[in-house]
């Protein structure tokens, strides 16, 4: 797809078995204010749904007289596949990630782009941090997304930025993917003053049952694991252009991603596979182990996860036994 278009704003919206709320959003995304509708484009990618929203898709389609919906029907290969589909299909300067489940106010797109200049690749609406001016990647890799915004929607995204750079999400991982993205976008923009954060409000995010972290546990549960190793060498690669305060932030995040998922591992049912447990306890507790080799990682716990490593440390068996009676006892 060519760069050049009179397209200001592409949405990629991911569905898979969103028939009750596909409907909501994509109305919510069309429904803008500030902003002329025949700048902005709605790509939906269906990941191979079978629940009806994959002829919701094409109704929602026929039903704009605008012509602003485009729609693709894949196979199901997951949400990073559906937006990597979107990326491809877009044609509009930026790129807005938003999910089929969640919804937008109509001043979302408004009030982003007019934060947005030439010079800007990126506007998120974020309450993590605040600031006056645009600021540089490394500033919104310690300050945003170390600073637990590890999500990609609320956000405007330069396209030509994702392009050029051959930005990707990672295929296959389950867990992590908008984290690393973030990352690896952060990481393109480098010392470049050209990310704009602006206090957040206008992305109506809805808790989804259904997601990888709320889904019992099994083997892709691990990539929780797996994100924050990959999160680190990514950082190692950049040393010196971040602080030493990242790679305890980075740490701290890995000891608390270990702990949800050995916490999994230990409320199973009766149906478990011995061997994925064993695997898990193994991964967590190398994942601790290492992450506490950095200085401050320990300290930079909350109290009560200072005393879950302590006990998981001396046994992983009796943490796993206490913490299956405290949920048990909590249920």
């Amino acid at each position: 797809m060519s760069l050049a278009s009179n397209k200001t704003i592409s949405i990629i919206i991911p569905v898979y078995q969103a028939k009750d709320t596909l409907r909501r959003c994509v109305l919510s995304c069309l429904n803008q204010k500030d902003l002329d509708p025949k700048e902005v484009e709605i790509i939906l990618v269906d990941d191979g749904s079978t629940d009806g929203s994959s002829e919701l898709c094409d109704e929602l389609a026929a039903e704009d007289k605008l012509n602003r919906i485009i729609v693709r029907h894949t196979e199901n290969g997951g949400v990073s596949h559906a937006r990597n589909t979107g990326i491809k299909e877009a044609s509009g300067r930026f790129v807005v990630f938003v999910d089929a489940d969640d919804a937008v106010t109509d001043g979302l797109l408004g009030n982003m782009i007019k934060h947005a200049d030439e010079s800007t690749l990126l506007v998120d609406e974020t309450n993590n941090y605040s600031a006056s001016g645009k600021i540089n990647g490394y500033a919104y890799i310690e300050n945003v997304i170390l600073n637990e915004n590890t999500h990609v929607w609320g956000k405007l995204f330069d396209r030509d930025t994702i392009v050029s750079g051959n930005l990707c999400f990672i295929e296959g991982l389950t867990i992590g993917e908008d984290l690393l993205f973030l990352l690896d976008f952060a990481l393109l923009v480098d010392k470049k003053h050209s990310i704009k954060c602006i206090a957040d409000g206008d992305y109506i995010y809805t808790e989804n049952g259904n997601s990888a972290m709320n889904r019992a546990f099994k083997k892709s549960y691990l990539d929780q694991i797996r994100c924050w190793k990959m999160a680190e060498e990514k950082l190692l690669a950049v040393k010196g252009s971040v602080s030493p305060y990242a790679f305890v932030s980075v740490a701290v995040s890995q000891i608390l991603t270990a702990l949800l998922v050995v916490g999994k591992v230990a409320v199973q049912g009766d149906e478990r596979d011995a061997g994925l447990d064993a695997m898990a306890v193994s991964q967590v507790t190398e994942q601790i182990r290492h992450a506490l080799k950095t200085r401050g990682a320990f300290a930079g716990l909350p109290a009560g996860h200072k005393l879950k490593v302590i006990i998981f440390r001396i046994s992983p068996k009796l943490y796993l036994d206490l913490y299956a009676r405290h949920k048990g006892a909590k249920g």
